[in-house]
């Protein structure tokens, strides 16, 4: 027999999955993301992300001053 996952292991995930539907998005987008940079992203690509993360990142460091 083949490495099954206990049914009441399953449950409980999807128990979790429900009670934290942000958060398992968040967890999905941000997996993608990173394959897509790890693995097909070319250089392009990957300086325009750079930019964007840069911006993204003064952005977030303007408003922590701000408060």
């Amino acid at each position: 027999m083949a490495n099954k996952t206990p049914r009441n292991v399953l449950e409980s995930n999807k128990r979790y999955q429900e009670k934290h539907k942000k958060e398992v998005y968040r967890n999905q987008k941000k997996s993608r993301a990173k394959n897509f940079i790890l693995n097909d992203a070319r250089i392009d690509e990957l300086e325009f992300f750079s930019e964007l993360i840069n911006n993204r990142m003064q952005e977030l460091k303007n408003n922590n001053d701000d408060n």
